[in-house]
C-alpha cells in the first residue's frame, strides 16, 4: 500500500492522521478499508457538514436511518437511547443494507461510551464448525412490522422524484425493492404499516477485502423499530447454544474506538460489526453516515 497508515494497539485499525488526508484518495481509502476492515481518519473533519460532504466525495449513493434526523444530507446523530448496543452490521437487518458504515465524533466522551468494534473474519475462524455448517447451509431471516412514517421517508430517499411522505404508495416501495427473492412485503392498509421478511447469508464475502466474515446483526439492537424476529429462511430457529457461542466468540475479538474529539470511523459494513456501551457521559456527540461504495 502506498498510503501512510498508522495503528493504535489493536492492529486491525489504520489510522490516517491529518497531514496524510488531503492526498488520500477514493482508491487509496478503499484498499486501506479492504485490508483493514476498519480507517480511523483522526482530526481531519471538525464539523457534520464537512463530515457529509466527505462520505457525499467518497461514496457511489448514500442510505439511511428514516428514524433520525439528518444533518448535511449524509450526517445523522446517533440518539438511540443510553443502553448499551449488542455488534451488529447497520441496517444488516433489512434490504437496505449499505455497504460502508461512517461516524464522526464531534465530542468523545470522557468515560466509557464507546463504540465498540468487531471483526467478523476472526468471529469466523473460532467458531466450531457444527456452528460454522448450520450458517453455511442456512440463511438467517429478520421479520418484522415498519410503521408507515419510516417506510415512507426511506421511499422518499431512494426515489428522487418523490418528496412527500404523504404521497407514497406501497406501490413506489415494491418498486424500490424490485425481484429481490430475499424480501417479502405486506401492506396493512388498516394501520399504514408494512411487514417484511428479510433473508441473507449470515457468513458474506466482503466486496472490500473479498474474504468471508461471520458479518450480521444477531446480537444486534431494535431502537426506534418493533424487535425482529430471527429465526432461518426455512422457518428453523437459531439453536441455543449456537447464539450463546456468537455471543462468547465475538466478545474475544470486541474492542472499543478510543473516541477523541474529531475522530472519523470508516467501517466495511459487510465485514466488521459494530455496537455501543452503555451512554454514561452525556457529553458524547456522535454522527453517522451510510453509503455504498
Amino acid at each position: 500500500m502506498n498510503t501512510p497508515a498508522y495503528h493504535c494497539e489493536n492492529p486491525d485499525v489504520s489510522i490516517i492522521e491529518p497531514r496524510h488526508f488531503a492526498s488520500l484518495g477514493k482508491a487509496e481509502l478503499y484498499e486501506l478499508l479492504g485490508h483493514y476492515g476498519v480507517v480511523l481518519l483522526r482530526n481531519c473533519i471538525h464539523n457534520a457538514e464537512d463530515f457529509s460532504a466527505y462520505v457525499k466525495q467518497n461514496s457511489s449513493r448514500l442510505s439511511l436511518d428514516p428514524a433520525r434526523v439528518m444533518v448535511g444530507g449524509a450526517a445523522q446523530l446517533v440518539d438511540a437511547g443510553r443502553q448499551a448496543i449488542g455488534l451488529h452490521c447497520e441496517n444488516g437487518n433489512s434490504p437496505f443494507w449499505p455497504d460502508i458504515t461512517w461516524f464522526y465524533c464531534q465530542e468523545a466522551p470522557h468515560t466509557g461510551s464507546q463504540t465498540t468494534l468487531c471483526d467478523g473474519e476472526k468471529v469466523l475462524a473460532k467458531l466450531s464448525s457444527a456452528c460454522r455448517t448450520f450458517f453455511e447451509d442456512n440463511p438467517i431471516r429478520y421479520s418484522r412490522t415498519v410503521v408507515g412514517d419510516k417506510w415512507r421517508r426511506l421511499v422518499c430517499h431512494y426515489s428522487p422524484a418523490l418528496s412527500d411522505p404523504a404521497a407514497v404508495g406501497i406501490e413506489d416501495l415494491m418498486q424500490i425493492i424490485g425481484d429481490d427473492p430475499q424480501t417479502q412485503i405486506s401492506f396493512n392498509p388498516l394501520d399504514d404499516s408494512i411487514h417484511y421478511a428479510f433473508s441473507t447469508p449470515a457468513i458474506l464475502v466482503s466486496e472490500f477485502s473479498q474474504r468471508p466474515a461471520f458479518a450480521n446483526s444477531i446480537l444486534g439492537p431494535s431502537f426506534n423499530y418493533e424487535v425482529p424476529v430471527i429465526d432461518t429462511s426455512s422457518g428453523l430457529p437459531i439453536p441455543g447454544e449456537f447464539l450463546h457461542e456468537i455471543a462468547e466468540v465475538s466478545a474475544q475479538y470486541t474492542y472499543p474506538v478510543g473516541w477523541r474529539d474529531h475522530d472519523m470511523v470508516m467501517i466495511d459494513n459487510r465485514r466488521v460489526m459494530h455496537g455501543r456501551e452503555a451512554i454514561v457521559d452525556e457529553r458524547r456527540r456522535i454522527f453517522n453516515a451510510l453509503s455504498y461504495r
